[in-house]
């Protein structure tokens, strides 16, 4: 009972700080001032102690303003459905996806919260760092791959999320599908911007390419089960490749039949056969119609019977 109160206690004063934090960060309207008059400082300045929990909060309220507003809505949602279920307001049983409950009882609010749930650690280093990761993917997708189709950004993550859906069914226990949510948009940033060098935990400097594999390594450690991590590759792996790669394939307008492919022959062959059959590798025939002979042995006989007739002369 004394740990929970004391849970209780540091999340009330980290809630706490953030609301003053907020408060001072927010533009205050600006007073004009009457001519001649000198403005009065001592009553603008804040508190030291405001000061100082502005300069630690002021960054990521600044960073949160200035974010799209999908990614910094989905965030609030993320972070405030966390701090409700770990202060026990909201009970994780009416929030998680349950087939029965939402077709026999008709409670569709489960198809949403339980992508947004994110686990109610909000006080360790690894949920932070997933939602790091998750507020980077997201707001780099919305604001550049996105930004003038919106509607593609919407359709792909109803697609993915639908996707999801369809892959719990292979593991029933997945009852929150916000961390296999979170690894699609980081797969898709990852293949998206494969060669760029970000930075990881404040220290690496790794390639996009391999952020999927870390976040899969970090929630190993964590919490020891990787299949919701794999849920997510899967279905951000499938919807990449039909929205980005099978366009681009290069497909031939008519399905061949079974005969015609069983008879083809490999690009190799192909270009090996069209090498023999050209016309500049082959020697004349004879005025007699024998048989042809290749060029660089006609070539090589005459050399040799014109060295003989200038021996001769």
């Amino acid at each position: 009972k004394r740990v929970l109160i004391v849970e209780r206690l540091m999340k009330s004063a980290v809630l706490l700080l953030a609301s003053a934090a907020l408060s001072v960060c927010v533009d205050q309207p600006v007073v004009p001032q009457v001519s001649g008059q000198q403005p009065d400082t001592k009553l603008r300045e804040p508190h030291p102690l405001l000061r100082g929990v502005k300069r630690v909060f002021y960054p990521p309220i600044k960073l949160f303003r200035e974010a799209p507003p999908i990614t910094r809505s989905w965030i609030t949602a993320s972070v405030l459905l966390s701090v409700l279920t770990s202060c026990k307001v909201v009970d994780l049983r009416s929030i998680c996806f349950s087939e029965r409950e939402v077709f026999a009882r008709g409670e569709w609010w489960r198809l949403l919260t339980n992508f947004f749930y994110m686990g109610d650690q909000f006080l360790s280093v690894f949920y932070w760092m997933q939602i790091y990761h998750f507020w980077e993917c997201l707001k780099v997708l919305e604001l550049v791959k996105y930004h003038w189709e919106p509607s593609n950004f919407v359709k792909m993550i109803l697609c993915n999320s639908l996707m999801l859906l369809l892959l719990k069914q292979f593991r029933p226990e997945s009852i929150f599908l916000g961390s296999p949510l979170v690894m699609t948009f980081m797969y898709m940033y990852s293949r998206e911007y494969e060669a760029q060098v970000m930075n990881f935990l404040g220290f690496f400097q790794i390639r996009c390419g391999w952020l999927p594999l870390t976040q899969m390594l970090q929630d190993l450690l964590q919490a020891g089960d990787i299949t919701p991590n794999v849920l997510g590759l899967i279905s951000g792996h499938l919807y990449y490749y039909i929205v980005e790669v099978a366009p681009r394939l290069l497909l031939p307008d008519e399905v061949p039949s079974l005969q015609a492919f069983l008879q083809s022959k490999p690009r190799s062959v192909a270009a090996a056969d069209d090498d023999e059959a050209d016309p500049s590798i082959k020697a004349t025939a004879g005025a007699d119609g024998g048989a042809a002979q290749p060029a660089t042995k006609v070539a090589s006989e005459a050399e040799t019977d014109g060295s003989s007739v200038r021996e001769t002369m």
